[in-house]
């Protein structure tokens, strides 16, 4: 039984390492395990406990095809991190961005919306990086959408760095100048980075949609099969 144990340990800490799965789904998953270790020697009183985990093991699968069945029959999580960005993004373009020091004392605040239209081109391809990510993953599920995390992440690392060595050298006087719309402009493109690098892992929920669940179905397939 010691045995038995030391070999779950071992598999959960290979499947932990292998994907994307979190200590919940972790949790379910080897309850499944359990089970389909019983329901095989149940099965076959001639299997001892080994046989029956290394046979429940096997038909578990590879822990990277279980992230991805777990991504399929779980809630999306990585979503709430996309939502949350498109949110911060269409904040940012009403919100103040920048503030302008004019000759004779005279300041002025520029808007996010005003930053789109008048900042020329290099911020306007920077911006419509932003705006092709709904369309692009949403309508074309299939698309991966690395190379759109990539661009993000550096637009938003960039720019969050920028702001923190302004920080850094100004102190809090540069938040004078760098308002609430730049943070929420550079953090929506962090945010939507990660949403994305996260909905290539397969990053879900661990309350399945329904009832379906990899584990679930291969046991009852199994138990058919048997009978």
């Amino acid at each position: 039984m010691l045995e038995f144990e030391r070999e779950v340990r071992s598999w959960r800490m290979e499947v932990e390492r292998r994907s994307s799965l979190s200590p919940r789904e972790l949790d379910e998953l080897e309850d499944h395990l359990r089970a389909l270790v019983d329901l095989e020697m149940e099965l076959d009183a001639t299997l001892a406990r080994p046989e029956a985990f290394a046979i429940a093991r096997e038909a578990l699968g590879e822990p990277r095809a279980l992230s991805t069945e777990f991504a399929r029959a779980g809630r999306p999580r990585w979503k709430r991190l996309l939502a949350g960005a498109s949110a911060l993004y269409a904040a940012s373009l009403l919100l103040p961005v920048i503030r302008w020091s004019l000759p004779w004392g005279l300041d002025s605040t520029t808007r996010g919306y005003e930053m789109f239209s008048d900042g020329g081109p290099v911020l306007i391809l920077l911006n419509l990086s932003m705006l092709i990510v709904l369309p692009v993953i949403w309508r074309y599920p299939r698309i991966k959408g690395t190379w759109l995390a990539g661009i993000l992440g550096v637009i938003g690392v960039a720019t969050l760095g920028l702001g923190a060595a302004a920080l850094v050298s100004n102190g809090w006087d540069a938040l004078t100048t760098l308002r609430s719309g730049f943070w929420a402009w550079s953090a929506s493109f962090a945010l939507a980075s990660s949403a994305l690098w996260l909905r290539r892992r397969g990053w879900a929920s661990a309350r399945p949609k329904q009832d379906s669940h990899p584990g679930l179905k291969l046991g009852a397939s199994q138990e058919s099969n048997r009978v």
